[in-house]
C-alpha cells in the first residue's frame, strides 16, 4: 500500500501486459468480494464512503482506477470490453475466483460489461445512479438531455473539444476543485445539495476528484467518447444471479425516467427508486442498503 499527496492510499497490480492497476480496498480482507467502479471524474477514493458499511457487513470492498486515473497507466485503444479482461486478470492476481460488481454513475457501464463477458464469475451486478446505454438515453428521459446524447453521438468533434473545455489537461488547483463543488451542488439541489454542506464529505468529494486528474483529463475525456456510442453487447442478455438498480428520484445528472426503463430491459432485475435522494446521495446515505443486497450473492 502507497500513499502520496495528501495521504492518499493506494495499491498497484501489475497485469501481464506491463500496465500497472490502481485500487483501493476496504472491510476486512476475508470477506466476500465486491468490485466497485467509480464514476465519471472520480477515482477509487469512492470506497472511503463505503468503508464503515463494508466493515459493518464483513465484505471486502476493491475500487479500482480506470486508465489513466488516479495510479492506473493509460492503456493504448482503451475501449470498454477491454475492462472485464483487466478485472478477470486482477482478479486472478489477487486469488479471488468470484466476485460481485458495483458501478456508480459511470461506472455501471464496466458492470454490465464485466456482468457481459465474466457472467460465470460474476456473483451480482449492482447498478447506482449508473449511466444507462445510449439507446435508453436517448429513448427516455427530458428531451434536452436526450438531445444532448443524440448530439453527443452523431457530432464526435464537437463532443471533444467541448470535453477539452470541460477536463482539460493538467492537475486543477483543490480551490478551483471546491469551487466547482460548490456551484455544482447548488444546481444539483435536494439531498445533494445537503450533503455537500458537510464538511467532511466534501472534503472527501474534493480529494476523489483531485485524484481524478492525477494524470490530467484524457482518461476522463476519451470515457465520455466511449459511452456514448454502441457498448457493443445488449444488457438484455446479461444472466447473472442478481441484477440491481439503485437510483434516486431526485437525480439531476442521470435522470430517473432512464434508469426505470433500463430496470425494465435488464432480465431479474431487482429495481430500487428512492424518494428525494439525487445522484451522489444515494452512495453517502444508503451505503448498507448498496451492499447488504450483494453480501449473500457474493459469499
Amino acid at each position: 500500500m502507497g500513499e502520496v499527496g495528501l495521504g492518499e492510499p493506494y495499491a498497484t497490480l501489475t497485469l501481464k501486459d506491463g500496465r500497472k492497476l490502481s485500487y483501493l480496498e476496504v472491510g476486512p480482507p476475508s470477506g466476500a468480494a465486491v468490485f466497485h467502479f467509480h464514476g465519471h471524474g472520480s477515482s477509487r477514493l469512492e470506497a472511503l464512503m463505503l468503508e464503515d458499511a463494508a466493515n459493518t457487513l464483513g465484505l471486502r470492498v476493491l475500487a479500482f482506477d480506470r486508465p489513466g486515473i488516479g495510479f492506473s497507466d493509460p492503456k493504448d485503444g482503451d475501449r470498454l470490453l477491454g475492462w472485464p479482461d483487466d478485472m478477470a486478470e486482477a482478479a486472478d492476481l489477487l486469488g479471488i475466483a468470484r466476485f460481485a460488481v458495483q458501478g456508480m454513475s459511470a461506472g455501471g457501464p464496466y458492470a454490465l460489461a464485466c456482468a457481459h463477458k465474466l457472467a460465470p464469475r460474476i456473483a451480482a451486478c449492482s447498478l447506482v445512479s449508473a449511466v444507462p446505454p445510449p439507446e435508453i438515453s436517448r429513448r427516455a428521459g427530458p428531451r434536452a438531455r436526450r438531445l444532448a446524447w443524440w448530439i453527443a453521438a452523431r457530432f464526435p468533434n464537437y463532443l471533444r473539444r467541448r470535453l477539452q473545455q470541460f477536463r482539460p489537461d493538467g492537475v486543477p488547483q483543490e480551490e478551483m476543485v471546491r469551487s466547482r463543488m460548490l456551484r455544482v451542488a447548488h444546481w444539483l439541489g435536494g439531498e445533494d445539495e445537503r450533503l455537500m454542506q458537510v464538511a467532511a464529505l466534501r472534503n472527501v468529494l474534493a480529494r476523489t476528484m483531485m485524484e481524478t486528474a492525477r494524470q490530467g483529463g484524457a482518461g476522463n475525456r476519451s470515457e465520455i467518447e466511449r459511452l456514448v456510442r454502441p457498448w457493443g453487447f445488449d444488457i438484455a442478455a446479461i444472466a447473472v444471479p442478481r441484477m440491481f438498480v439503485w437510483h434516486g428520484d431526485e437525480d439531476r445528472i442521470m435522470p430517473v425516467g432512464p434508469a426505470r426503463l433500463m430496470a425494465r430491459v435488464l432480465a431479474d432485475c431487482t429495481a430500487t427508486f428512492y424518494r428525494r435522494e439525487g445522484h451522489f446521495s444515494i452512495l453517502v446515505n444508503r451505503p448498507h442498503d448498496l451492499l447488504g443486497a450483494l453480501r449473500p450473492a457474493a459469499d
